[in-house]
């Protein structure tokens, strides 16, 4: 019997040193996640085996990743968990993504400077036209996605107002600051009907090295937040949600012109990171949303990513549309001397092997004051008519045969 106690009292020391508990949101310190009881299964630093050759990104060697555990946690609990039971009943569940220009403000224009290789400011901040603050909105209430992630949030304080003042209190946001140095970051909104816990982890830390970018030492221009949406009864998330701004093409680096360097390390990073979330939770669907701010099914910086057999969900739907139609247009760029360029630059990724979940992708239009359908601009003067430079995404899920996985 005493050994049985001494075994007892080791295994209750064990558990009470290395479990941790999710606040409202801490940051990655030691001293924040002791917890008066419980365990929850936050990311650990983690070592990840990657083969390049494998991912079509060198012919030579394997490398090794570590992941830092997330460098913040936020939590949203549901207003109501008592309806779980309703909204299980639903048959779908509506997600988006959408870089919005500026929510509420315009962080100003930058360009590079030559001498230094920086970005200096050209033009002030100032406030977002109300036309363009209600064009955006109206896109997000026609859509009514249950879960929206936004590109260039210009803070907490501006989502928050959104939210409030333009639909109405209709949806929660969660954010959390990340890299971006002129203030424009990744934001989540979340509609009060939906009764789920989440989870919102930051993965803003993650380092990078390069002879190319001697200054710059994290590889995510912004971050890449993960949302773990649980059950109010706990248990494994019911699925996971990457959200993603890419590095932009514009460069000041002569030595990495269209900065590909840096989007293809993130793209490598992010695969490291999701495989983390699948080890974990092998049950639990894993998407991928936001603006990769290159072709994301095409160009080579992404080839990690097709690699690790993510499916764009324009593929996945029933109807799917055919690379480079039309429909799947979701930015324009008007250069002053050559042709527009149309573009796939946002895009919803699912990772196997839940790819037969998708109902329907779409890409929404701007309307007129008739409800008739903009077309796509042909110029940088019609472009500035719209309410962002990117159109809203949106897939819709089968819920009923998401809910079964777990």
């Amino acid at each position: 019997m005493s050994f049985l106690k001494v075994f007892f009292f080791f295994c209750f020391l064990f558990f009470n040193l290395h479990c941790t508990h999710s606040p409202q949101s801490f940051k990655r310190d030691p001293s924040t996640l002791a917890s008066k009881g419980g365990c929850t299964d936050t990311l650990a630093g983690l070592t990840t085996k990657t083969d390049r050759s494998q991912l079509g990104l060198a012919s030579h060697s394997s490398t090794e990743t570590t992941i830092l555990p997330p460098a913040e946690i936020k939590t949203l609990e549901p207003l109501d968990p008592n309806k779980f039971k309703d909204f299980s009943h639903e048959k779908k569940l509506t997600l988006s993504t959408y870089n919005v220009l500026n929510l509420k403000t315009s962080v100003g224009k930058f360009e590079p400077d030559l001498q230094s290789g920086k970005r200096v400011k050209t033009k002030p901040e100032g406030p977002k036209s109300e036309e363009s603050i209600e064009g955006v909105a109206q896109a997000i209430k026609e859509i009514s996605p249950d879960i929206l992630f936004l590109q260039e949030v210009e803070g907490e304080d501006s989502l928050i107002s959104f939210a409030k003042e333009k639909l109405d209190n209709g949806w929660r946001p969660l954010y959390i600051k990340g890299n971006d140095s002129r203030g424009i970051q990744i934001g989540v909104l979340v509609k009060n009907s939906i009764p789920l816990h989440f989870d919102y982890e930051s993965h803003r830390d993650e380092p990078f090295s390069s002879e190319s970018h001697p200054d710059l030492k994290k590889v995510f221009s912004r971050d890449f937040p993960v949302l773990l949406a649980k059950s109010p009864a706990g248990g494994d998330p019911l699925f996971i949600l990457c959200g993603v701004h890419g590095k932009s093409k514009r460069s000041e680096n002569t030595l990495d012109p269209e900065s590909r360097e840096i989007r293809t390390a993130q793209a490598e990073r992010m695969v490291a990171i999701m495989k983390s979330y699948q080890n974990r939770y092998p049950k639990s669907p894993l998407l991928v949303l936001g603006d990769f701010n290159a072709e994301v099914n095409s160009e080579p910086e992404y080839e990690a990513l097709r690699h690790f057999n993510l499916k764009d969900a324009f593929d996945l739907s029933p109807n799917p549309l055919p690379n480079g139609d039309p429909g799947r247009i979701t930015h324009t760029y008007h250069p002053r001397d050559g042709a527009t360029k149309r573009a796939q630059l946002d895009s919803i990724l699912v990772a196997p092997p839940f790819q037969n979940l998708i109902l329907g992708t779409h890409v929404y239009r701007y309307k007129n004051a008739d409800g008739s359908e903009i077309p796509l601009p042909s110029t940088y003067a019609e472009r500035e008519q719209n309410p962002s430079d990117h159109y809203p995404v949106w897939t819709e899920l089968n819920l009923q045969q998401l809910l079964k996985i777990n």
